[in-house]
């Protein structure tokens, strides 16, 4: 390709994964434009009409208005450096490219491209977690933002993803392995894309939103991490009084603003959208990313130009990544959790809806990195979180929660997931882990729970033997299979469908497994009365794409550590993009499979190998 910033060269792997190299850095995100337009013309011109506030759906584009993403996206375009905006340009240029020499497939509703439009993009998805600490605080005490708060409105299942890193000791080979598994929705605004890109020193491959230049998740040669969803507190609700067009802070009377058919107050330094109204009060939500749009893309930049854990906590240092849980490795067997985020500094105890109307409730700067819960090179040799407490990262004395400011830590000691517990048997135990075998744990389709839930249900049995005894012969064998299910969900499993049966009459939800051992409670064995046996495979009832068997089904918060959630028998979100990473003196391996695109590698329980070095 020759470009105006250069020439670039777009292959593709055998699984069609973008392969893109340039003499510079923006002919590079040229074919990056380009390559995604080719993949998905039509999903990343929607995701630009989201990020317009002009895609058809009057409650999502009102939201994204009243968010002003599409300012912010500008703005933070604007602030960016001459040869960071040429990148967006160019990747813009690439989308324009592929218009041009394929016209007959664009659509007549394509928006007018413009270069904020990408950076819009991870603005949109980002919104979520940025303002979720003060959208619970309002949900709480029963203040129901008015239609979205964010897109993870519309998402059914959870957020929830899988990070972990074993130290060199605890691999076979000496290397350092990562693995990252965010489990987000399939498709629509949360569509993921990946590519390798080569230009020069910069030379990685991730994975970005689909019509985004840049990742959230990444590696390269040497250094490589994973993200999950929990932060510390990086937003505030407010209950703010008002009199007529007005309100008061300490006695001074200031206006609330309009715009584009929306009310705002300017609190705490920032832009803060009216998201609920009642006779007396406004509610809003404050965050500081507001106006960081442009930090935020810089930051993730240096990220993927980071070759060590040292250089990426440097990069995090500027504290404009979304509240996450961060764990890296790098090559030279180094690691690092931090819970990373933009938390105020906050001259109060209080939680919950605070008082809007005194600067009692203001904030006072932003905390340093230094301030963040971390921890580096912890001696067990490991790191592990899947969206638990911190401390339950490594068992390390130094992510204990007193250590911490509490808006920093933002969480319940010792809190865990059952995919958490899954981790802390697999974890400790390695000692010479071979990559593969890691792989295999990335992909565990194994409910975590089943043992917990069989005991119990053992022991309502053992209560009632007459009762059981008395039971007709296909129950008697339905409690004999569930007794002996091995908890994996693989496709071809029967039995996995009739514990699924079983635990759907139980109550899919009821994840505290204590609950049901009450004396006298029968609900385990009626259960069993109320289900049968099956003989359909799991896979049939459950699939990944319409002609592709499924897997690891989610059960309530009970969901395998490779996690896919379904309605109507299709997957709609799980793992869009698994990445397993092996570091070491000898250099870089690695693997990943992206969903539903290759939902097929995945129904098989296989991931590829990624392209790294191109021909």
């Amino acid at each position: 390709m020759n470009t105006t910033w250069g020439t670039a060269r777009l292959l593709r792997d055998e699984h069609g994964t973008p392969l893109i190299e340039g003499d510079t850095e923006p002919a590079a995100y040229f074919a990056l434009g380009y390559a995604q337009a080719q993949d998905d013309l039509p999903g990343l011109l929607r995701q630009y009409l989201l990020v317009r506030g002009e895609l058809g759906d009057p409650v999502r584009d009102a939201n994204q208005r009243r968010w002003q993403v599409l300012e912010e996206a500008r703005r933070g375009f604007r602030e960016l450096p001459p040869q960071a905006r040429s990148r967006y340009e160019a990747f813009v240029a690439g989308i324009a490219a592929y218009q041009e020499e394929h016209p007959e497939q664009v659509p007549s509703w394509a928006p007018e491209l413009e270069p904020a439009l990408p950076i819009g993009v991870n603005r949109t998805i980002m919104l979520f977690w940025i303002i979720s600490d003060g959208v619970e605080a309002l949900k709480a005490e029963g203040i129901d933002p008015d239609g979205l708060a964010s897109e993870k409105d519309l998402a059914l299942a959870p957020m929830g993803s899988n990070a972990w890193v074993l130290r060199p000791w605890r691999t076979a080979t000496g290397e350092t392995v990562v693995v990252s598994d965010p489990h987000l929705p399939f498709g629509g605004a949360f569509a993921m894309h990946e590519a390798v890109l080569k230009a020069g020193e910069l030379h990685y491959s991730g994975f970005t939103f689909l019509g985004a230049l840049t990742p959230p998740l990444a590696h390269n040669r040497s250094l490589a991490w994973g993200l999950t969803t929990g932060g510390p507190r990086v937003s505030d609700a407010y209950r703010i009084a008002v009199d007529g067009d007005a309100y008061l802070v300490d006695g001074e009377r200031r206006a609330v603003l309009r715009h584009d058919g929306h009310e705002y107050v300017v609190h705490n330094g920032v832009v803060a959208p009216v998201l609920a109204r009642d006779e007396e009060a406004i509610y809003v939500v404050c965050t500081p990313y507001m106006g960081l749009a442009a930090q935020c893309e810089l930051q993730m930049m240096a990220m993927v130009r980071a070759r060590s854990v040292g250089e990426l906590r440097e990069a995090l240092a500027a504290c404009a990544f979304p509240p996450q849980n961060v764990l890296a490795g790098d090559a030279a067997g180094d690691c690092l959790y931090i819970r990373s985020g933009r938390v105020p500094v906050r001259p109060f105890a209080e939680r919950g809806v605070l008082d809007g109307n005194t600067s009692a409730t203001a904030w006072q700067g932003i905390m340093d990195v230094d301030e963040l819960v971390q921890a580096g090179n912890p001696e067990c040799g490991y790191l592990q979180n899947c969206n638990t407490a911190p401390d339950t990262v490594a068992p390390d004395p130094r992510l204990a929660a007193g250590n911490w400011h509490p808006d920093a830590f933002n969480d319940v000691p010792g809190r865990t997931t059952s995919r958490g517990r899954r981790a802390d048997e697999l974890l400790p135990a390695a000692f010479a882990a071979e990559a593969e075998q890691v792989i295999g744990w990335a992909l565990d389709d194994r409910w975590p729970d089943t043992g917990r839930w069989q005991a119990r249900l053992l022991q309502a049995a053992q209560r009632q033997p007459s009762r059981v005894r008395a039971w007709p012969p296909e129950h008697r064998a339905l409690l004999h299979l569930l007794l002996h299910f091995d908890g994996h969900t693989g496709p071809g499993s029967t039995d996995a469908t009739a514990w699924l049966a079983w635990r759907t009459a139980v109550g899919v939800d009821a994840t505290d497994v204590a609950a049901w051992t009450r004396p006298g409670d029968d609900r385990l064995l009626e259960a069993v009365e109320r289900s049968g046996l099956t003989a359909e495979p799991y896979g049939a009832a459950h699939r990944l794409a319409a002609e592709v068997p499924g897997r690891a089904g989610g059960l309530g918060l009970d969901v395998p550590l490779r996690a896919t959630y379904y309605a109507g028998g299709l997957a709609f979100a799980g793992g869009p993009c698994l990445r397993v990473v092996a570091l070491g003196e000898a250099g870089m391996r690695s693997w990943s499979v992206a969903m539903p695109a290759q939902a097929g590698l995945y129904s098989r329980g296989e991931v590829k190998p990624i392209t790294f070095e191109l021909p």
